[in-house]
């Protein structure tokens, strides 16, 4: 089973390698964000989420080992 992330970076490499134009990707984004963050809001308060697997961020890690 793939992760909410997982799945909108797959969709969104599909809309970049498609026909799609840039304003269709930038509308389809923000609606995807808002969704996301009505979930968000909808959460119990102080419920945290913990992401498996190492940060996304490009050279995150490497920085965290230069430390």
């Amino acid at each position: 089973m793939s992760s909410y992330i997982e799945q909108f970076e797959q969709e969104l490499i599909s809309k970049l390698n498609g026909n799609v134009d840039e304003a269709s990707i930038v509308r389809w984004i923000s609606e995807k964000v808002l969704r996301a963050t009505a979930w968000h809001h909808r959460r119990p308060e102080g419920a945290t989420v913990k992401r498996q697997g190492q940060s996304r961020r490009r050279g995150f890690d490497q920085e965290r080992e230069a430390d």
